[in-house]
């Protein structure tokens, strides 16, 4: 019933190429999952935990960069910023961006603040 909601008739497979649109649909999926677990808890007060982390890639990966990348210096790597629920460490929501970005930039802040 959840996958009719999004207007998903299944799961789609991730080793095949995935449009903007589904991506967007697995994401909104994955929130109203975990917002549903967050209702029933109840918690008087929720932390959004906001950071970020150094993916790399092992090739010219579409959208990746050379940046910052204290593992693997010179490296192509993503950048995405994670949103979490700090009382649950659930995963809630991620920005992706590419590995040349800093923390308070490439969509940052309105990334963060979808979410008051």
């Amino acid at each position: 019933m959840v996958l009719r909601l999004m207007g998903l008739k299944r799961l789609p497979n991730v080793s095949a190429q995935m449009d903007p649109q589904s991506v967007k649909k697995i994401q909104k999926l994955s929130r109203i999952f975990v917002i549903d677990g967050l209702q029933r808890e109840q918690f008087p007060r929720l932390t959004l935990d906001f950071d970020g982390s150094v993916l790399s890639t092992k090739s010219h990966a579409e959208g990746s960069a050379i940046g910052f990348n204290k593992t693997k210096k010179g490296a192509r790597s993503y950048y995405p910023l994670f949103c979490t629920i700090a009382q649950t460490r659930q995963f809630f929501d991620m920005h992706h961006r590419p590995g040349n970005v800093h923390d308070s930039t490439n969509g940052a802040a309105d990334f963060m603040l979808r979410y008051p």
